[in-house]
């Protein structure tokens, strides 16, 4: 299926690096059923690889070999800021059988994660998106483009099947955040969807203390003030992030300071619950949040033509 032609994008501003990786998982068949949609390697992700490119030229990626010869072949490899590496050397591909066990212990108390998945499903797609913050610091430690920001892009984006959004996008994203964006979507008590894990809800039974008033006071800017910040009743779609380059670096060690918190409290997840804990955590206020008004996708904001209103 041929890509969107018509995504266009401001070449000429040259303060964004577009982050994001793309590895073959070990697994690649369990993606399928974790993602509940067709995302086969090489017909979902390196065409979007290759469409985000195109689009964005500034580009910072991890990959594997198998990915670094697809962009080589399409003449784009020498392009962008590329890290090849094997799925073993991410950075936390280490403590996966640490992982497992405490995956393992969460399935009677904390189901959400896990409904209809077993732990090992979860294992190899949790070791790729643990790394976003770091592939945004090693992309800012680089910078070979001399980026005042770091934007996180997911890799499969690009692909077809979110063609209507990005036809309706203008090329515009003006954001210039002083501190880390990242939207939220609120759920006001609804259910969240699957990939977010319901200890978030409860996470105040093992890490004690009071609500920062950094983070308190970032919602109240957005007039969140029916969102109950002790349940953090609020998604996190990680799709899209924006982190200016002098923060990077204290944006992956809050990161990695929050995750480790959690696992020494027996929890393990995804990236998008460590960053509802770091937004309690936010004493330094490193966080400025966008509202989505309501969860329709990880683009949603784009569809409706207000890309900064996401990013």
């Amino acid at each position: 299926m041929a890509l969107n032609s018509a995504i266009t994008y401001d070449k000429k501003r040259r303060d964004i690096t577009f982050c994001t990786m793309l590895f073959k998982l070990p697994d690649a068949g369990n993606l399928d059923a974790l993602k509940r949609m067709d995302r086969k390697f090489e017909d979902f992700y390196l065409p979007s690889l290759r469409k985000m490119v195109e689009t964005f030229e500034r580009v910072a990626l991890w990959c594997d070999e198998q990915t670094a010869q697809y962009l080589r072949d399409c003449g784009l490899s020498k392009k962008i800021s590329m890290r090849v590496m094997k799925f073993s050397d991410l950075p936390h591909y280490s403590e996966r059988d640490a992982w497992l066990k405490i995956l393992e212990s969460m399935r009677g108390n904390v189901g959400f994660l896990l409904r209809h998945k077993t732990p090992i499903q979860w294992l190899n797609y949790m070791t790729l998106i643990a790394a976003k913050p770091a592939v945004i610091e090693w992309a800012a430690a680089h910078n070979k483009y001399k980026s005042d920001y770091f934007m996180w892009i997911d890799a499969g984006a690009f692909n077809e099947m979110y063609s209507g959004i990005w036809r309706d996008w203008g090329g515009a994203i003006a954001a210039k955040p002083k501190r880390a964006r990242i939207a939220i979507a609120p759920t006001l008590g609804r259910s969240r969807p699957h990939f977010v894990p319901r200890f978030v809800y409860d996470i105040y039974r093992w890490v004690k203390g009071p609500i920062p008033d950094a983070t308190a006071q970032s919602l109240a800017r957005q007039d969140l003030t029916d969102i109950a910040m002790i349940n953090a009743d609020y998604d996190v779609p990680a799709g899209a992030f924006i982190v200016p380059t002098k923060r990077a670096r204290e944006f992956y060690d809050a990161f990695e300071r929050v995750r480790r918190i959690m696992i020494r409290h027996g929890l393990v997840s995804t990236e998008q619950a460590v960053f509802q804990a770091m937004m309690k955590f936010d004493v330094d206020g490193l966080f400025e949040l966008s509202y989505i008004r309501g969860y329709e996708g990880l683009y949603a904001a784009v569809a409706a033509k207000n890309a900064d209103y996401l990013l």
